[in-house]
């Protein structure tokens, strides 16, 4: 295998603290944990392929389009604001791609001070820490990230970040190939297939 695509996206926010301090977990205002999941292809163009082609034939279903509403487009798959019907049949479907699924479960609390009060920080570590031994299996590795970040500033951070991570793991774990390929992108779910 020469190369391998691995999209990542995340659930919860990262934040812990508001900008004025106030702890946001402790009262219920953001998730108690940051889940962060690594969907790893190694023919992304086929699975984004066979994924749109899924997601169209649902919305050919007619035990599924009585309940469509107006208002829905499944323009993308997304557990949150999919129906409980269209999450059960994509849950389904994927079992069958040639696809690898690793993840990262965050107690937020629980992570360190720096982490803690910088988001992005936490999102860039934890994705560095999902993502250490993961790209270093084949020669080419595409890391895309499922965010909507517009600023090169943080996009750049979020990449500094997984790379000190990788990095270090590398350090750790001298047998591993150092000189493979490695390029970050950072897009909204929607430019590649609701991936």
């Amino acid at each position: 295998m020469k190369n391998q695509w691995i999209f990542i996206d995340e659930s919860g926010k990262p934040e812990v603290y508001s900008a004025k301090g106030i702890n946001l977990v402790e009262r219920n205002q953001a998730s108690h944990y940051l889940i962060l999941v690594a969907v790893r292809s190694i023919d992304q163009l086929n699975l984004q392929q066979r994924i749109t082609e899924f997601r169209l034939s649902l919305l050919k279903n007619k035990d599924l389009t009585k309940i469509f509403s107006s208002a829905y487009t499944l323009d993308a798959f997304h557990a949150q604001t999919d129906y409980p019907k269209v999450r059960k049949k994509f849950y389904q479907y994927i079992l069958d791609l040639n696809i690898k699924i690793d993840v990262l479960v965050v107690e937020k609390l629980k992570t360190y001070d720096p982490l803690k009060t910088n988001p992005s920080k936490m999102y860039g570590v934890m994705s560095g820490q999902l993502l250490k031994n993961l790209c270093h299996q084949v020669e080419n590795t595409e890391i895309i990230f499922s965010r909507k970040d517009s600023k090169l500033k943080l996009r750049k951070e979020l990449s500094a970040e997984v790379e000190k991570v990788r990095l270090g793991y590398l350090v750790k774990h001298p047998k591993l190939k150092p000189n493979l390929k490695l390029k970050y992108f950072h897009n909204p779910h929607y430019t590649h297939g609701g991936l």
